[in-house]
């Protein structure tokens, strides 16, 4: 007899060894099913406890480490009399892994990036949540994080943010497609020598679409090294002759080289009549350390001639950062008391408070200019100066970004950035997506985009002699109108 008639099929087999994985993989769930419903969790899965927050970049937080440390030991002694109140349910992860295995055996494309697919399924999840601070940065993207925190990069020396569902010209499809632009070119960088302007946006990158491209990844396409080329196609937008019609679009490919961008945060220029025009653009590492410097500038004056007369801080454009800067800053002009609140999911409410120690007791009035561009830390120092009356702020209502973010390092070199809490000005006003309101609403000019000495920073000058005015009739004994 043939032998072959005695042999099963090979999909018999097959069939055999995906029962065999099948049972395996079951088993396998309902044995972990059963541990961490009587409280158990494998060491490697444990997270660490996030105690005490410190902001980074864009609103981000740091758990305080020596604290978080702490906190594990008492959770870990606290769960050994209390098994943990958690029901785990298996059937989306299985659902999940059924999904990638269909995928890997049916897709049309034979080689499949699982990594590419599990990020994809990150962000997926992250994007189900429908907050847009919270989300998942991959190890490169995680790097540039840190990165940007320094002050110092490799790039083409641009803030850029994404614009929601824009729709532009006929080479910007798909429409309604998020798109980074350009929020400001910095000072002698390759993308102010290139002509790059603020509201450019930009369509492609290398040759790679950027619609719905994350900022990380827009900002990891455009880092680089040194001296290296980097081409994007930008699309601007050219406002209208007259309000009847319609406005245009212009497309310029543009090839820039990047170089080394110092950030510098802080920048102090002298106007007339001894006020201190002090431009604050971001909380980063140096931002506290030139603040400092700027403001024992201000105190001797231009020349030693005498200290200011007044100072305007201006944090227009400014995207935020380092939560301990803001406060470090906020305490060089709040005496005392809340800088800022917490306010965590559960209701409870954490104050930082000024440092009393960093307190530079400025005899002068201030002015504060924001736009629609400020945000985050920005709107903390901009609000805490509002509440308290220690300043007045001019221009434009702010971006209101009021979100606290725990940034969660994984294991492959990446980190999740979620949102776990609102913050909350001085006096508790919640400003998510309404921002800092102007205590003297300004809208910006031509000049004022252009080079920002337009009829906001007029204004705020004009405030500054108006109190010095009324400082020294008041002292003079003598009366002024309001």
């Amino acid at each position: 007899m043939d032998r072959k008639q005695h042999r099963f099929p090979k999909s018999i087999y097959g069939a055999f060894a995906i029962a065999a994985l099948l049972l395996t993989f079951n088993a396998g769930w309902a044995l972990r099913a059963q541990q961490e419903k009587n409280g158990w969790v494998p060491a490697d899965l444990q997270a660490a406890p996030i105690l005490s927050l410190v902001r980074t970049a864009n609103g981000h937080a740091f758990a305080d480490a020596a604290q978080a440390t702490t906190a594990k030991n008492v959770a870990a002694k606290s769960s050994e009399s209390k098994p943990r109140d958690y029901k785990p349910n298996l059937k989306p992860y299985e659902t999940l892994d059924e999904v990638r295995r269909a995928i890997n055996d049916n897709f049309v494309r034979e080689k499949v990036d699982e990594t590419e697919l599990t990020y994809g399924a990150i962000r997926g999840m992250l994007k189900s949540l429908g907050d847009r601070f919270t989300r998942f940065l991959t190890p490169e993207e995680y790097q540039e994080f840190q990165v940007k925190n320094d002050g110092e990069f490799v790039g083409i020396g641009a803030r850029i943010d994404l614009k929601e569902e824009y729709s532009g010209g006929p080479q910007s499809k798909p429409i309604n497609a998020s798109r980074p632009y350009i929020v400001e070119p910095m000072d002698g960088g390759p993308a102010q020598k290139a002509g790059l302007k603020k509201d450019d946006v930009i369509l492609a990158i290398d040759g790679k679409s950027t619609a719905d491209m994350s900022e990380n990844a827009v900002v990891s396409f455009i880092r680089g090294a040194r001296g290296t080329p980097v081409k994007v196609k930008i699309e601007r937008i050219i406002p209208p002759v007259n309000k009847a019609a319609d406005k245009t679009y212009k497309i310029l490919d543009l090839t820039l080289t990047r170089d080394v961008i110092e950030v510098h945060p802080v920048t102090l220029t002298w106007l007339d009549g001894r006020i201190a025009w002090l431009r604050l653009d971001e909380f980063n590492k140096k931002s506290d350390a030139e603040m400092t410097a700027a403001i024992q500038e201000i105190r001797a004056g231009e020349k030693g001639e005498g200290a200011a007369k007044g100072i305007v801080l201006d944090m227009r454009d400014n995207p935020g950062g380092l939560l301990d800067v803001a406060v470090d800053i906020a305490s060089r002009f709040v005496p005392s008391g809340p800088v800022v609140y917490t306010k965590e999911r559960d209701g409870q409410e954490r104050a930082m408070n000024a440092e009393g120690k960093r307190y530079s007791n400025l005899k002068m009035p201030v002015v504060v200019l924001i736009n629609k561009y400020s945000a985050s830390a920005a709107e903390i120092l901009a609000g805490a100066l509002k509440d308290k009356d220690l300043a007045t702020v001019v221009g434009e209502h702010s971006y209101g970004k009021a979100s606290v973010q725990v940034l969660i390092e994984l294991k492959n070199g990446g980190a999740l950035v979620l949102t776990t809490a609102r913050y909350l000005t001085p006096s508790k006003h919640d400003i998510t997506d309404k921002g800092i309101l102007p205590d003297v609403a300004v809208p910006a000019s031509s000049e004022d985009e252009a080079t920002g000495r337009g009829a906001q920073l007029q204004k705020a000058v004009a405030l500054i002699k108006q109190k010095n005015t009324t400082k020294t009739a008041a002292a003079s004994g003598g009366t002024s109108a309001n």
